[in-house]
């Protein structure tokens, strides 16, 4: 039996309405609808085949990683990379994967910090998008 972590519906809901709001992100009606939606869903018998899995990516040593979070368990599907079709309990553990499966660079500096889970702006995951060049100046 599966237990709908608080924190997980409330990161769904925040990120459901912010991402199609039209408002500022400072405005009252903003935060209005979030807590309105988070209420919403606290408040809805959970059917785990009907909550959506949320689009997130995680970015460490110029990597890009993306997967997908499950606000009914909390945990995280890895789409891309060398984990892809992983699924982890909760998203410190898959970012603790990702990061042992990151190449080092030549000084590593960075082993202890671990990189967080971003929402996607889409559901879709990412196009290559190849590094933009400087518009050459004479």
């Amino acid at each position: 039996m599966y237990s709908t972590p608080t924190p997980a519906i409330l990161a769904s809901a925040l990120h459901k309405v912010f991402a199609t709001s039209t408002q500022a992100p400072d405005s009252l009606a903003l935060w209005l609808d979030i807590a309105a939606e988070a209420v919403r869903e606290l408040s809805m018998p959970v059917k785990p085949a009907l909550v959506p899995w949320v689009p997130v990516v995680l970015r460490y040593r110029l990597h890009r990683t993306e997967g997908e979070f499950f606000p009914f368990t909390g945990s995280m599907r890895i789409m891309t990379g060398p984990l892809l079709g992983n699924t982890f309990a909760d998203a410190d553990t898959a970012a603790r994967a990702v990061v042992d499966k990151t190449p080092a660079p030549v000084a590593d500096a960075m082993r202890n910090v671990l990189p967080l889970w971003r929402f996607r702006s889409t559901g879709a995951p990412g196009a290559f998008t190849p590094p933009a060049v400087p518009p050459l100046i004479s």
